[in-house]
């Protein structure tokens, strides 16, 4: 009896301890510690758009799926480097509406690469340098989408969408960069979160640098080399919490919450530039 209490004993304490997990247990999720200091995190992507064309080592073209209520499409035609920058251009071509869009991950049509990551990431942090055009009618984005199709089930868990930002021209003459969490679908069991960062004219045609922290507990991002931030929000309040590796968007699209279409679009084409994308990840030493 002795032999057999033995380990009886020292597995209980090695429960009461440590926890004891089935072989059933979904293993814990280990969250990093916040930090919005890019001293304590090391560069794993960078983009400054150099080349003659679109690195697609790094980026594929977005579907040229029809977008939003305005009726607009995204266009392989839309998306191209030039003069050392990405160009994202929305037009009004012969009565379609078309604009840019690009992602860090593969199509569906790709071989074995089909719907494959090309760079993501879970935390972290993300910088974007760009300049936009005040143009009514259409908005541009930086955003992060988890890779799979969304599971409808009530979480964000492993099928979250971040939008680290979307400038808007003009809802109802109001302008303003819009941040937003969504998950569930996008469907009947659609839900959302966002906030609002209102802007004037003179945001519009100089470049910016957005600087943006996926943390464990928060959210928050900063606009140029301002010191406070005009995102800062807990992750648990602003929707529920997104897992998993999510890849990055830069699109334009039409939609009728920016606002009536420019009609000049016809003859004069909007251009959202980016001069360069970064991404980060935390120095394994501060997680300490």
């Amino acid at each position: 009896m002795r032999n057999i209490l033995l380990p009886l004993i020292l597995t209980g304490i090695v429960c009461s301890l440590t926890g004891c997990l089935s072989s059933s247990s979904e293993p814990k999720q280990v969250f990093p510690p916040d930090s919005y200091d890019l001293a304590d995190y090391t560069q794993v992507f960078f983009d400054d758009f150099n080349g003659t064309k679109l690195d697609e080592t790094k980026w594929s073209r977005c579907p040229q799926w029809q977008r939003q209520d305005h009726g607009g499409y995204w266009s392989d035609e839309c998306s191209y480097v030039k003069d050392g920058n990405l160009v994202l251009e929305a037009r009004n071509n012969n009565g379609r509406l078309e604009s840019g869009a690009i992602r860090s991950r593969y199509d569906f049509d790709e071989g074995a690469n089909s719907g494959k990551i090309k760079f993501g990431q879970e935390f972290g942090a993300y910088q974007i340098r760009f300049k936009a055009e005040k143009r009514s009618g259409l908005w541009s984005a930086f955003w992060l989408m988890y890779a799979n199709r969304p599971d409808e089930d009530g979480t964000a868990k492993y099928d979250g969408e971040i939008d680290i930002f979307e400038i808007i021209p003009n809802d109802q003459g109001k302008m303003y960069m819009n941040s937003a969490t969504h998950w569930d679908g996008y469907g009947s069991y659609h839900q959302q979160r966002n906030a609002r960062h209102y802007i004037d004219n003179s945001f519009y045609g100089k470049w910016h640098t957005v600087t943006f922290f996926w943390g464990a507990e928060k959210y928050k991002a900063f606009l140029d080399d301002e010191k406070e931030p005009f995102l800062d929000v807990y992750v648990d309040a602003f929707g529920e919490p997104a897992l998993g590796d999510h890849y990055m968007k830069i699109t334009s699209e039409f939609g009728k919450w920016a606002g009536a279409v420019d009609p000049t679009l016809s003859t004069k084409p909007s251009y959202f530039l980016v001069d360069w994308v970064k991404a980060y990840q935390r120095k394994p030493e501060t997680l300490e």
